[in-house]
């Protein structure tokens, strides 16, 4: 691995957060929905798109290694070989191999609670888990749902202050059951800005999209797409304020805004015809979930987002391997809003 393994780990457990070293996690999870979850990942036809690939997740699968599949929880075992909670193989939430990967295909913000108070249950219920001692990573990435499939038939105005809401009240969940916790709040990208600027997609993604989207992409919502990505932003600023509020900035408990999805582009090429086409090879077959080379991009994007100091994090994402970010003599330890001095 790029980094300097010895200095990743404290030589004892660290009693602050603001002194986390990516080594001294011990335990990983993860809520969410499909892009969580794993789907598609693998497929090589329409059909297993519904196939839940959970070992190779972004944010919580620990199938194989980093040199085989990169992934949070696949780099953080370089650090710490002893880690638990990653999910493996193929499985829905409630299976054993999902370990402590709570997230649901077709979640929205307003599922969040559930699925927490689930982890929470799953790792009190876990004896591997020292629930006071252990620091525990979590990523939260929710949002493509509520803006694909509600946001167009519920009140639309009011979207960014249920998203707070609902927000808010996992957060507390989190909080108030599980100390020594640090949580990765991925910003949830704006699909108004992303589906319609894929390129000469596939016909079979064309069908796919309107299904699996239809607020942003259906026809009879077309006159609306500039108010709804409007919407969506300010949920993205929701969730930026959310990761500031004090009250989630403790000694033992933390919440970071990770927005390298906040500008995501999608990568083009240009074919022997000088046409631009968007790279479907980082997605799956229905060319709107993840491949497993799109989520090796993710996770390299996720790393080096908690290698940035707040108020400096990328954007948008690298190519997979292009840059991996490590921990520095200068500063060790995993950014938060209070050793990044941000206020």
């Amino acid at each position: 691995f790029p980094c300097d393994v010895a200095a990743g780990r404290s030589a004892v457990p660290p009693s602050s957060v603001d002194k986390l070293r990516p080594g001294d996690i011990a335990v990983v999870a993860a809520l969410g929905d499909s892009l969580t979850a794993g789907n598609g990942a693998a497929a090589t036809n329409i059909f297993q798109v519904y196939t839940e690939n959970r070992g190779v997740s972004w944010s919580i699968g620990g199938q194989g290694t980093w040199r085989e599949f990169l992934t949070l929880p696949n780099i953080l075992k370089v650090f710490n070989p002893n880690i638990i909670g990653y999910s493996l193989g193929d499985s829905l939430s409630h299976e054993t191999k999902s370990q402590f990967n709570t997230a649901e295909i077709g979640a929205m913000a307003r599922d969040l609670p559930f699925m927490a108070r689930e982890l929470v249950k799953r790792m009190k219920q876990d004896k591997r888990v020292d629930i006071k001692n252990d620091w525990k990573i979590i990523t939260i990435l929710i949002g493509s749902n509520d803006f694909c499939v509600d946001i167009c038939y519920r009140d639309t105005s009011k979207t960014p202050e249920r998203h707070r809401n609902s927000l808010l009240r996992t957060l507390d969940i989190l909080i108030e059951n599980l100390p020594r916790t640090l949580v990765n709040l991925v910003i949830t990208p704006n699909v108004g800005n992303i589906l319609p600027n894929f390129k000469r997609l596939p016909p079979l993604c064309w069908i796919t999209h309107r299904t699996e989207c239809p607020c942003i992409l259906g026809s009879r919502f077309q006159n609306k797409l500039k108010y709804f990505i409007s919407i969506i932003e300010d949920c993205q600023k929701v969730e930026m304020e959310i990761a500031q509020h004090p009250k989630y900035q403790t000694d033992d408990f933390a919440v970071v805004a990770q927005p390298f999805t906040l500008n995501i582009t999608f990568p083009e090429y240009v074919n022997s015809n000088g046409e631009r086409l968007t790279d479907i090879s980082y997605l799956s077959e229905d060319c709107f979930h993840f491949s497993q080379k799109g989520y090796a991009r993710a996770a390299n994007s996720l790393w080096n987002n908690m290698m940035e100091p707040v108020g400096f994090k990328s954007t948008n994402w690298l190519n997979e391997f292009q840059l991996i970010e490590c921990p520095t003599d200068e500063h060790p330890y995993i950014f938060t809003n209070r050793n990044s001095h941000f206020r």
